[in-house]
């Protein structure tokens, strides 16, 4: 699996699509952070089919969205299935991450300076993102969706601005709360475990395809096309890539210094200021959030308009990439807790 990974293919099939792919439509636009940020946006839909409501979907602290969210190989695009299921469904990327715009802070010397894009920062990104996805839906219900670090930089928007977000879906994603965080060894200062490991790191981090996909490749579900052409979108983001050996693509530290410190005891956001309805997702064997992230999350969510909490049994982080029973039970809970906003908002 590993060599085949590695041997991005130099044309990949042009052919090659979504099921019902003739019906999905995508159009990609950019939109303006601030001054000198330009974001990537992609809305998936279906074509000639009043929408339900729009979803945005909103990347982790690695892959930009397209690579999260919307590979074009056969069963592996959760933005398709959303769409197919009769969502506008909106596709983003934070500066630092696919096809945005990379900040001043992921240029120059690496190890000068802070971690970039945290969730301060990331938070400017979304709201430019909702206001622009209200804009095209006036009047509409608006859910949203992140994964793992993309839930917290959705859950610290709601909490900045209560009410601008009506649908909230928690998948896989850190909190807080008292317990060890397996990762806390990988990215920590040594003897100082809520401090990121600056030294180590810098400003932003570099993956290569075998550190992306390590993790996974040997699940039966995931298939060689599949992964030789999230590797290639995911390296596509930066244009640097190709420039060192092996190619590596930049993304920001920001996230995962920010995470150790929530798993320290220092909350990245108030979560009694949210109003959204919530769906809190978990996959049963995730290696990023806690059981304790699920807990604390819950209890803190006093002015939500509702909680509904739901364990994948035997899932894995990457569970809506990998085909299968649990994916379609991921699927499912999604698109129920979405189709609620047409009675209840």
């Amino acid at each position: 699996m590993l060599g085949k990974m590695l041997m991005v293919a130099a044309a990949f099939g042009c052919g090659m699509s979504v099921p019902t792919a003739a019906d999905v439509q995508r159009s990609d636009f950019r939109l303006v952070s601030e001054p000198g940020i330009e974001l990537f946006v992609r809305q998936v839909r279906m074509e000639a089919q009043r929408s339900r409501g729009s979803l945005i979907l909103i990347h982790g602290a690695r892959v930009g969205a397209l690579a999260s969210f919307d590979v074009d190989v056969p069963g592996y695009s959760l933005a398709a299935d959303l769409a197919t299921a009769g969502y506008s469904v909106y596709l983003a990327d934070v500066r630092g991450y696919g096809r945005s715009s990379f900040p001043k802070s992921m240029s120059g010397d690496r190890f000068r300076g802070s971690p970039a894009v945290p969730t301060a920062v990331a938070v400017r990104d979304i709201q430019a993102v909702i206001r622009e996805v209200r804009r095209r839906h006036p009047g509409e219900s608006v859910a949203a969706m992140g994964w793992a670090t993309g839930s917290h930089w959705l859950a610290a928007t709601e909490a900045a601005h209560p009410g601008s977000i009506d649908r909230l879906v928690f998948y896989n994603s850190v909190y807080g709360g008292n317990g060890p965080w397996r990762l806390t060894k990988l990215f920590a200062r040594p003897g100082s475990p809520a401090t990121f490991n600056f030294t180590k790191f810098g400003r932003y981090r570099l993956s290569t395809a075998e550190s992306l996909v390590g993790r996974w490749t040997n699940s039966d579900a995931i298939s060689d096309a599949f992964v030789r052409r999230y590797v290639e979108i995911a390296m596509a983001g930066d244009p640097s890539a190709k420039s060192r050996t092996p190619s590596s693509f930049r993304h920001p530290s920001g996230p995962i210094a920010d995470t150790l410190r929530a798993v320290h005891g220092a909350p990245l956001y108030d979560a009694g200021t949210i109003r959204s309805h919530v769906l809190i997702l978990r996959s049963e064997k995730d290696f990023w959030s806690r059981p304790v992230d699920v807990e604390t999350l819950q209890r803190d969510l006093k002015r939500a308009r509702s909680v509904t909490v739901r364990e994948l049994p035997d899932a894995s982080h990457y569970v809506h990439l990998e085909p299968g029973q649990g994916r379609q039970q991921f699927l499912d809970a999604v698109i129920a807790f979405a189709s609620a906003t047409q009675s209840s908002d």
